[in-house]
């Protein structure tokens, strides 16, 4: 959150009030014009976040630019003793520079290590999203910065502000614009508001003169627990300006994805063993191709980029590219560049329009998401169970309504009197796989299945084919299973929330084996091997996940949807089980009418072919 303004703060207020803030206790900084770095400690290493992030950077956004390597090695080089008197709860916050030039102000020297110190966030254990706490106590950040062997936030007062400093602060509040101009034109603003608050000093943070231009200083007031703070700045700075995205940016985004929409990216065979790297090497393949049938539009091209970044921390960082091909093209300048956009372009899906990405391009932006991240988060063989929990964490719980709670609901205390298996599912429709599942879970214990229906949610346009059954429907194939196969029951939830879950299978049921395909084995591992979820359920200690390997001849409800679509009866009776064949045309004409419908207008209908075009 961008700091107040003090001078702004000044003449809106009202006096009285601003004299007696200025009573408090206060302790004032020199505010370093640098990037956002934080740095904390797990039980297997470092993780590091940008600005603004909440997310962990990957290998990815580290891919994108180098600017942040810096400070990510050094703290490799960090000694032992020190890395193991570190908190795991503790979010250690610094200014990092990697050179003395920033976007307005040109420092003398660079901080110890690129980084300075300027704040610890204590975390809450079980939601590390959460902060707790902020530490902003100089005694303590001095401690842990000399520990560190980083520089410490620059404070240059600290107390209770004496009448001289009180009235010198008000008279340069009180100075207009155009006075400002002409009694700082040749006079260093830097000078006077040392001067202020201490006068004793004869150089700033980084800098070896007071007639230097810094970015500012920043005063916190003191209240009991709560901190006011301002930033006190030239009153002539102009504000940044907004930067309009590059007409070559826009076209390079609508020329990938016709691109990728028309490549068969499953004909893509990934080797590497994170998923971060597996979606590296994809968009490598997807880019070397790109680039051999279109290089010539990008001769003399511009993409209009900020004068920062032609730092050279903000180039595309190559050491997590394995593709040669691609290396040898991003070593054009502009190439480079259009590597970055599509490497950064289909990491998530998108939930807003911008400038360039309207409506229509984000659905397919968001289909291209999805496909890559099936190919993506699959495994490399049958045998291999990949370790990208961490990533789907920080990459797909982003951008989904996670159905993970802070903290968890648990209406039944106590385990429930009949063990089951669970199954949750959206059956659109019901399909062979589905009773794959069903039937091997069964036979691992003996006991029947429980079925968790999640009901569609509001349809959107890009649902009508791979939502069109509502919960009438799918109940229907559900009975008319229930007598042939292990299906003890079927509940119908809103979301997949484990606790929500036990919820409603307690007092009546107890789990012991949630049944689930290769695809969906990391997404519900974060609910079932979190302790503090199952210490919350109380769960048995034998309950947990069930893969059911995913080969090539796994059957999908889409290839059932798209046999009905080319009306292939004969398919869909291969695909699905013999109690529903009965249901052939019912479920075809309910798909066909779901691809008529639109979210924009109730008057209009859409044909199947035009329907294929929206998205």
């Amino acid at each position: 959150m961008a700091l107040q303004n003090l001078r702004t703060y000044f003449e809106s207020s009202n006096i009285n009030d601003f004299l007696s803030m200025i009573e408090l206790p206060c302790v004032v900084s020199e505010k370093i014009q640098a990037s956002s770095f934080h740095v904390r400690k797990t039980n297997t290493g470092f993780e590091y976040f940008k600005s603004g992030s909440k997310s962990a950077m990957d290998r990815i956004d580290r891919t994108m630019v180098k600017y942040y390597e810096n400070g990510i090695n050094y703290f490799k080089t960090i000694l032992p003793e020190v890395t193991e008197e570190m908190p795991v709860d503790w979010k250690f916050g610094f200014d990092y520079m990697i050179d003395n030039k920033t976007v307005d102000i040109e420092y003398d020297i660079l901080p110890k290590n690129h980084l300075i110190l300027t704040h610890i966030q204590i975390l809450n254990p079980t939601d590390p999203t959460q902060i707790k706490k902020v530490i902003r106590d100089p005694q303590v950040l001095n401690k842990w910065a000399d520990k560190l062997g980083v520089n410490r936030t620059p404070v240059i007062f600290e107390g209770k502000l004496q009448s001289n400093q009180k009235d010198d602060l008000v008279r340069l509040l009180e100075i207009s614009d155009a006075d400002f101009s002409i009694k700082f034109k040749d006079h260093s603003f830097t000078r006077t508001i040392y001067n202020i608050f201490n006068n004793g000093l004869t150089n700033p943070a980084l800098n070896y003169s007071l007639d230097n231009d810094i970015d500012g200083l920043i005063i916190n007031f003191y209240e009991g627990k709560t901190i006011k703070s301002f930033k006190l700045e030239r009153f002539d700075r102009k504000p940044q300006e907004d930067r309009s995205p590059s007409d070559m940016y826009q076209i390079s985004i609508l020329d990938l994805v016709e691109y990728i929409t028309n490549f068969d990216i499953n004909s893509i065979q990934l080797t590497e063993e994170s998923a971060d790297l597996r979606y590296i090497e994809l968009i490598s393949e997807l880019y070397n191709g790109y680039v051999e049938k279109n290089a010539t539009k990008y001769v003399g091209a511009n993409f209009d980029s900020a004068d920062f970044s032609d730092n050279p921390g903000f180039e595309l960082n190559t050491n997590f590219i394995n593709n040669e091909k691609t290396l040898s093209f991003v070593q054009n300048d502009v190439l480079a560049e259009l590597y970055k956009i599509a490497l950064g372009s289909f990491r998530k899906r998108r939930n807003k329009e911008t400038d360039i990405i309207n409506k229509d391009l984000m659905i397919q932006i968001n289909d291209i998401v999805d496909n890559i991240e099936t190919l993506v988060m699959a495994k490399t063989n049958e045998n291999d169970v990949m370790t990208f929990k961490s990533y789907l964490i920080n990459q797909k719980l982003q951008y989904t309504d996670s159905p993970v709670l802070e903290g968890l609901s648990v209406k039944y205390p106590d385990q429930g009197k009949m063990p089951v298996n669970m199954f949750v599912g959206r059956f659109q429709p019901f399909t062979l796989g589905h009773v794959k599942v069903i039937e091997t879970i069964y036979k691992q214990n003996g006991f029947p299945v429980v079925i968790f229906l999640v009901k569609s949610k509001t349809k959107k346009k890009e649902d009508a084919f791979s939502r069109p059954y509502d919960e009438e429907t799918q109940l229907t194939m559900l009975e008319k299973l229930k007598g042939k196969y292990p299906i003890q029951e079927v509940f119908i939830i809103d979301r997949g929330a484990i606790d929500l879950m036990f919820n409603t299978m307690r007092p009546k049921y107890e789990p012991v084996l949630w049944g689930t395909g290769s695809d969906r084995l990391q997404t519900y591992s974060y609910q079932v091997d979190k302790p503090e979820y199952r210490e919350d359920l109380g769960c048995r200690t034998d309950f947990g996940l069930f893969e059911i390997p995913r080969t090539g001849k796994n059957i999908s409800a889409t290839q059932v949807r798209e046999a009905m679509l080319a009306d292939d009866e004969k398919t869909f009776k291969k695909l699905t089980p013999t109690p529903i064949h009965d249901m052939y045309s019912e479920l075809k004409t309910k798909l066909e009418a779901s691809m008529g419908v639109t979210t924009e207008s109730n008057d209009t209908t859409l044909t199947f072919d035009q329907f294929i075009k929206n998205i």
